[in-house]
């Protein structure tokens, strides 16, 4: 159990944490606004009881918030979801906290919604202590189906897995560790049994490489969205990344039905898993947009991979987009900028696809959000 959070004498006195036990996770609450649960390391990843406070927590007007140790590593899992749900992740240095991702120094718990809504940003030094990582792969992808009793999702999951990690034993889950072997129809029938919206974890292990990460399933206006965040780590070397993804979005847009997907040279341990100080910008290696996304957009494939050093990806007589972007600097979003630039055009096909005037984030999927 937490010991609170004390004031210097004479000091100002946050809200005090209290400890009221309505669920086997939680650690205390600051008074009807939030609850806290201390999460132990060295990793600290997405576990049963901690997917379950989430899920039971979700639409709540308390907030959440994670406390986690100074010298732990975070999930990508862990990561995207606790992200996703809105959920507040600090670190402890000591007797104060910082915000996870961007280093806000927290003076006491109690003040935690408070520092959060402030305009001014006070970063903890310890926040900027380079931690030891490696280059490692992400690719995230986006691919809609037909909301069919014969639609099966996972095969973006393997796919990714046939092209980067080929030796690879797959498995799933409603939580980590990814417990379940891989079997298309038990995930399928998971996720139909609780959506709208399901998430899940991967994980994959092969004598080459490690793979880690998320599939989110999505009902939305265009039909049933398959949403995958994958990261590799150790299956191919650096240099070869962008290679690797053109091959990897070439097969994907032959294949599947994508719409939308990107490859980035992120940097995390050798596991995946991410540190809890300043991470390395990620970098953009390339980009498909699927015929279907083309379409939205209202552009011709050919003319932009044209002006992009790009080529037309996918099957029969409408094609999608696929550009390298990977220029000679580290962490260089100029290609991708200038890409979404020309997509954009004078009419704002950007946020005309992205349906972000006149409708609601959920009504279009992970992807759309992320974007």
């Amino acid at each position: 159990m937490p010991h609170g959070t004390f004031a210097l004498p004479g000091g100002p006195r946050a809200e005090q944490p209290t400890f009221k036990m309505t669920h086997p996770m939680l650690d205390a609450q600051i008074g009807n606004r939030a609850r806290v649960t201390r999460l132990p390391g060295p990793v600290v990843a997405l576990t049963e009881p901690l997917a379950d406070l989430l899920h039971r927590t979700a639409g709540s007007s308390q907030r959440t918030i994670l406390v986690v140790p100074e010298n732990s590593t975070v999930t990508p899992a862990f990561d995207r979801l606790t992200d996703a749900t809105g959920t507040i992740v600090l670190v402890q240095e000591g007797p104060t906290y910082r915000e996870l991702r961007s280093g806000r120094l927290i003076p006491q718990l109690g003040q935690t919604l408070e520092v959060l809504e402030q305009q001014q940003l006070t970063v903890s030094p310890r926040h900027m202590v380079q931690r030891d990582v490696r280059p490692i792969l992400t690719v995230s992808i986006s691919a809609y189906h037909p909301t069919r009793r014969s639609t099966r999702l996972g095969g973006v999951v393997e796919l990714v897995t046939e092209q980067l990690l080929p030796d690879a034993e797959l498995s799933w889950g409603g939580y980590e560790p990814a417990g379940a072997f891989w079997d298309r129809d038990a995930l399928t029938g998971f996720c139909r049994a609780h959506m709208p919206t399901v998430h899940l974890v991967l994980a994959g292990h092969g004598y080459n490489g490690t793979l880690t990460g998320t599939l989110t399933a999505s009902r939305t206006n265009n039909g049933l969205e398959e949403y995958v965040e994958l990261n590799l780590a150790g299956a191919t070397p650096p240099t070869a990344f962008r290679d690797r993804a053109m091959a990897l979005f070439r097969a994907v847009a032959e294949q599947a039905k994508p719409q939308f997907a990107l490859a980035m040279r992120t940097y995390a341990r050798a596991d995946t898993s991410l540190p809890v100080t300043v991470r390395r910008p990620p970098t953009p290696l390339a980009v498909l947009i699927g015929a279907p996304g083309m379409r939205q957009l209202g552009v011709d494939a050919a003319r932009v991979a044209a002006a992009h050093g790009g080529q037309t990806a996918g099957y029969g007589r409408r094609r999608g987009l696929l550009v390298p972007l990977e220029s000679n600097f580290d962490a260089d979003w100029g290609p991708l900028l200038n890409l979404v630039h020309t997509l954009d055009g004078d009419a704002g096909n950007v946020r005309r696809a992205l349906g972000v005037e006149g409708s609601t984030p959920n009504n279009h999927g992970p992807a759309a959000q992320q974007t």
